[in-house]
């Protein structure tokens, strides 16, 4: 038995209490009067003193609710009682190739033994098998998941890359602590690829992460990512007529500087950027957001939020001229041309993951009921019997 609360157990002192009030009444006598009383001579009739079993019962009562009061406050945990019945095994991996490749033995052991295997995209889409899978690459949404875990979880694999700019630089909560298995492969190439342009023309980061044109003799080497006009096609929602003018001007300003050639389009579904002021009510995964004057945050990586409306009067990006700088890192972020990538060690990325502490304490409080139900029980007892000894 675990006392989650051990200070509260100081209250029990508080059973001193009725054992004095009762001392002092049975030190106090009372007058009980019988027929022949007035018989007796003054000096032979004396007070009743001391306790009788009535007495005691309701002396007894009243100690054991003030105990019960103070371990329902203290919240005890009886580890028997939690038990797992059935164990919950779950494996949660991010899409990625490289990972999908790596523990394609592991994952494949999973599914075969009935285990639970999901994508790490938010929306845990369950891999049944892995002869045939379209993982959507661009969606990991580690936490998201993680929020979707059942309660009843009693083991949890996850199957990451041993990567910075994948795993990002906050902390996640989880409902249990995390099995890792972290993905071994070369980050130097993957984490510094080619971004084709429908033009021909390619971009590549250089090792101070500013994005530059790449010369003919080096572009066969690393991963290259082709871009197509769907790629490029953007979309004006609830936007003012000064907004849509800042925003046009931005992604032309981005084309003249890089060349990338955005296109606009009246159909959301055939837009890749979508520029609105609020939230659409159906996303995609494969859409970027950017939503203006809003103060809403969210842990997918495809939201982007302005707090101002984009123009000059109250956008501080816009009078600085740093909106087509914000669209266009934003745009090769969710294009899959990341920063130069760092790996980790396993104990930083462990230190990672926090274990929600406050909902193990609610779970494990699992006496409350039973001691609210004995609560209720012997406060009833203990009225009945003082006010049938009219204590």
């Amino acid at each position: 038995m675990q006392i989650l609360q051990p200070i509260l157990l100081w209250g029990m002192l508080g059973i001193s209490i009725p054992i004095l009030i009762h001392l002092w009444r049975g030190k106090k006598g009372k007058v009980i009067a019988w027929a022949a009383m007035h018989w007796l001579p003054t000096h032979d009739s004396s007070a009743s003193k001391g306790f009788q079993l009535d007495n005691i019962l309701v002396l007894l009562l009243r100690i054991a609710i003030l105990l019960l009061l103070v371990l329902l406050l203290s919240r005890v945990f009886y580890p028997k009682l939690d038990q797992v019945s059935i164990e919950q095994t779950i494996h949660l991996v991010e899409p990625s190739k490289e990972i999908l490749e790596e523990f394609r033995f592991e994952l494949q052991q999973a599914v075969e033994n009935g285990e639970e295997v999901y994508w790490a995209d938010g929306k845990m889409k369950s891999i049944e098998s892995l002869d045939v899978l379209e993982p959507d690459f661009k969606g990991f949404l580690l936490q998201a998941s993680l929020n979707n875990l059942p309660e009843n979880i009693s083991s949890l694999n996850l199957y990451l890359s041993n990567s910075q700019t994948r795993l990002g630089t906050g902390k996640y909560l989880s409902k249990i602590k995390p099995k890792l298995f972290l993905g071994s492969h070369d980050l130097t190439v993957q984490s510094n690829p080619l971004l084709t342009l429908t033009t021909g023309r390619s971009l590549r980061r250089s090792d101070k992460g500013v994005l530059d044109s790449v010369s003919a003799g080096t572009r066969s080497e690393g991963r290259s990512i082709q871009l197509t006009r769907e790629d490029l096609g953007y979309y004006l929602g609830e936007l003012s007529q000064s907004e849509e003018v800042y925003v046009k001007a931005g992604l032309e300003a981005i084309r003249d500087v890089y060349g990338v050639e955005f296109e606009e389009t009246e159909d959301m579904g055939q837009a890749a950027l979508i520029f609105d002021s609020n939230i659409p009510l159906e996303t995609s995964s494969d859409k970027l957001y950017f939503i203006r004057n809003s103060f809403s945050f969210s842990e997918q990586a495809n939201m982007v939020f302005f707090q101002d409306t984009l123009d000059f009067e109250h956008s501080e990006l816009v009078q600085k001229g740093m909106l087509p700088e914000v669209i266009l890192e934003k745009f090769i972020l969710f294009s899959g041309l990341e920063k130069q990538d760092v790996q980790m060690s396993r104990a930083q990325i462990e230190r990672r993951f926090v274990v929600d502490t406050e909902r193990n304490q609610v779970k494990k409080a699992n006496l409350d009921l039973l001691f609210l139900f004995l609560l209720v029980l012997f406060f009833g007892l203990e009225r009945y019997f003082s006010h049938r000894q009219r204590i």
